[in-house]
């Protein structure tokens, strides 16, 4: 049951994300050159919008294995060698999901309390607090991939 609900969530704030950018967008652009008078707000939403989107957005590509990765030389080693860089890759990955996204995160948005957008006021926590989430999610989506690397391989070798 956890795994329904909490699989799709990344998915979801992207997808509102997204959409809330392309229409806010799109209904800005007509308000200015049409009606000849912008959303004065518009601009505010649409790049918190904007920074949800590409910290939620990692974690979904996590998910779908959607990373860039160059593992030509790692798949042409032998498997000892192979596992010792999938563990120091991995820890690398972790150092940068773990303390950087979300401890620094959090730390960042914490300390925006007190500055808000000029238009709208809102507090930068809220946009800031994108960093942390994302960087826990995929913390959490690289651990579940990591795991079914290791399922696999001893799959294909249990076969062997």
């Amino acid at each position: 049951m956890l795994k329904k609900w909490f699989n799709p969530i990344d998915d979801i704030l992207s997808v509102l994300a997204i959409s809330v950018i392309s229409f806010l967008t799109i209904i800005n652009v007509f308000c200015r050159f049409v009606l000849n008078s912008p959303i004065s707000w518009a601009e505010e939403i649409t790049l918190g919008c904007f920074i949800w989107l590409v910290f939620i957005g990692i974690s979904s590509a996590m998910k779908r294995d959607g990373h860039i990765g160059v593992d030509y030389f790692i798949q042409k080693m032998p498997k000892a060698i192979r596992n010792v860089c999938t563990i120091l890759g991995a820890g690398a990955i972790y150092f940068v999901l773990i303390y950087i996204f979300v401890y620094l995160g959090f730390e960042l948005a914490s300390q925006a309390g007190s500055k808000v957008t000029p238009v709208l006021g809102i507090s930068y926590t809220y946009i800031d607090l994108a960093v942390p989430i994302g960087g826990l999610l995929t913390a959490i989506h690289f651990t579940i991939k990591l795991i079914r690397s290791f399922q696999t391989d001893s799959k294909k070798k249990e076969r062997a």
